[in-house]
């Protein structure tokens, strides 16, 4: 049996069943920290991938670049290497989404380790394109002038300091 509601009480619920108080709000919902445990368990887990994944992506980099792995005759020489890197620091910025989504999850530990990880795979990227890129366009060689090198004076002064004299 049920019993009947008081008067003047509308027939749907206004609040939470579990605070039937008129006085009491809902109460906001705490989501606890990740045992720590579990939290250096899942940051040795995501360390390894973080570790397998550019790997992976450097050698799909390679392969882009028409780096030939197999052949033993192929000139590979002029195969640039920004590609790769560039393959390289997309995982280094996918794993720092993941930083902050483990941060979201309140996965402390497990998002420091993906921060430190994934500055250090975006770190490698950029000092990895940007010496690939010094190799692939070498800064001409300086011209000298078209007059006498031994003409040339070391610090201005008197006739005692040219090469030449």
């Amino acid at each position: 049996m049920t019993t009947p509601l008081p008067p003047n009480t509308p027939p749907w619920p206004t609040h939470h069943p579990r605070y039937t108080g008129v006085t009491n709000p809902l109460q906001p919902q705490w989501r606890g920290w990740l045992h720590t445990a579990a939290d250096i368990a899942l940051a040795i887990g995501l360390l390894v991938i973080d570790v397998i994944a550019p790997l992976i992506a450097f050698v799909f980099g390679l392969d882009a670049a028409g780096y030939m792995m197999f052949d033993p005759a192929a000139d590979n020489s002029s195969v640039s290497l920004t590609r790769p890197f560039a393959y390289v620091a997309v995982v280094g910025g996918i794993v720092l989404v993941s930083a902050f989504l483990l941060f979201m999850a309140r996965a402390i530990i497990s998002s420091g380790v993906q921060v430190l990880a994934g500055l250090v795979l975006v770190l490698v990227a950029i000092t990895g394109i940007h010496d690939a890129d010094r190799k692939a366009h070498p800064q001409p060689a300086p011209t000298s002038p078209s007059i006498n090198p031994g003409a040339l004076c070391r610090s201005g002064g008197d006739n005692s300091e040219c090469g030449g004299s």
